[in-house]
């Protein structure tokens, strides 16, 4: 009876350590750098997802051409998308960077990225990442997949 009581005890102590995050269906935005953010374009970056099971993803607030040689200015993020479909919570070792202010760095372990579909042009999923009541995000997005990435 004390081993049951403790293992469920643990459990439940476990349990509470993490927070459930759902995806909104809505196109995504929240807040980054304490701004209102929504997001426009984003695109995977060949070099640093080469060999690697993750996309290296830049998610930006503004228009640009992605696969281009320069990218928006201004608050955005990093995100490590799964290459593969599915629902992953984010880690230490899969997790997002809300970039502030284009030198303030906040990399988050909270929250989830699900992968719906991968082509060899586009990621479609979503994601709901939080550093702080500063910087939180969630919704859709689709990313543009640049060459080599595969």
């Amino acid at each position: 009876m004390i081993r049951t009581l403790a293992g469920t005890t643990l459990a439940l102590a476990l349990g509470a350590c993490g927070t459930d995050f759902t995806v909104a269906s809505t196109p995504l935005a929240g807040t980054v750098g304490g701004q209102p953010w929504t997001f426009v374009a984003g695109e995977t970056n060949a070099f640093l997802s080469e060999g690697e099971n993750d996309f290296f993803a830049e998610l930006y607030a503004a228009t640009f051409t992605p696969c281009g040689f320069s990218s928006p200015s201004g608050n955005h993020l990093i995100v490590a998308v799964p290459k593969e479909p599915g629902e992953y919570d984010f880690s230490l070792s899969l997790n997002m960077t809300f970039v502030v202010g284009g030198s303030e760095n906040l990399v988050a372990t909270d929250g989830v990225v699900i992968v719906d579909e991968v082509t060899p042009t586009l990621v479609r999923g979503g994601l709901h990442g939080k550093f702080d009541g500063d910087n939180e995000v969630d919704g859709r997005f689709e990313l543009t997949v640049c060459a080599d990435t595969q």
